[in-house]
């Protein structure tokens, strides 16, 4: 038995005749029937009734049939498999993101690309600060999007978009401590995300001589901001709701007020890509001059 009479055999079944299969598999009638008989004999039972005007499964015919699915869906994925290895296509790639990267535009090109290339695997991650960097350098990343940017002798770098940082407090701590300057956060906990794995400071909008509680999750850093417990930078579309309902009070001082951000896709410039991968880089560059820039 092989793969190629099981697929005649399903074909006859979803079209209803041996003629109707020979035309869709590009082959004469005439192959068609042998191959059928050649099954037949394999099994020695008859697969089709071919007394009436249509050929019908016969009780040994149904049962192969409905064991037969799986098989015949499992060689076809296999097929296509195959065709991606011969297409060089990645059988896995990993991007990474930086945390305040804006995602909406970008996962449904991820998305796309998932539906495109079904048999690589698309590994997202998600990071903080100069961590997305990092990896990239390292060469655990294919393609990275962050702000954080210091080796460009290593990476290739292209600004994809812009996003904005807001220092915020919660309305009801402004009130409780009276903030009216820039020196009334010194007394008052900034709330900072810390890299996980750097030794050098990389956090964002530090106030020099103010009280810092150090995190190593942004949502985290949200909710500890909207809870009353100290102030901190957070990208805009994160808190844009909250900002609207007066829930956050916009802070805006010498040093500590709203600043844009780049956003930078990178890549190591020495690290080989693949057919997926130089297809994600590219539809990311163009999703950026197609709309994605601020």
């Amino acid at each position: 038995m092989t793969f190629d009479q099981v697929l005649v055999f399903h074909e006859i079944v979803k079209l209803g005749s041996f003629k109707s299969a020979a035309a869709a598999l590009y082959r004469t009638q005439p192959a068609i029937s042998f191959s059928i008989k050649k099954l037949e004999e394999e099994m020695d039972v008859e697969l089709f009734d071919r007394s009436l005007y249509r050929p019908t499964l016969t009780a040994h015919g149904r049962a192969f049939f409905e064991r037969s699915q799986k098989v015949l869906q499992d060689m076809t994925e296999l097929e296509h498999l195959s065709r991606s290895f011969r297409n060089q296509e990645e059988p896995e790639i990993s991007v990474v993101l930086d945390a305040i990267s804006p995602l909406p535009k970008l996962l449904q090109l991820f998305r796309r690309f998932s539906d495109q290339y079904l048999n690589t695997k698309f590994n997202l991650e998600f990071e903080i600060l100069n961590e997305a960097e990092r990896r990239v350098v390292q060469k655990e990343s294919q393609i990275g999007i962050t702000h954080f940017i210091s080796d460009t002798n290593t990476l290739e770098v292209v600004p994809i978009t812009t996003v904005k940082m807001i220092p915020v407090m919660s309305r009801e701590l402004f009130k409780v401590k009276k903030v009216r300057a820039q020196s009334d956060l010194l007394k008052i906990d900034q709330v900072v995300v810390s890299g996980k794995s750097s030794t050098t400071e990389k956090s964002f909008g530090l106030l020099d001589g103010g009280k810092k509680w150090r995190i190593s999750d942004i949502n985290v850093k949200r909710e500890i901001i909207l809870g009353g417990l100290g102030w901190g930078h957070l990208v805009e579309h994160h808190i844009s709701r909250e900002i609207q309902e007066k829930k956050l009070v916009v802070l805006d001082f010498e040093d500590i007020r709203p600043r844009d951000l780049s956003i930078n896709l990178i890549r190591h410039r020495r690290h080989q890509f693949g057919v997926v991968a130089k297809a994600l880089w590219e539809n990311l560059i163009f999703l950026s001059a197609k709309g994605g820039r601020r």
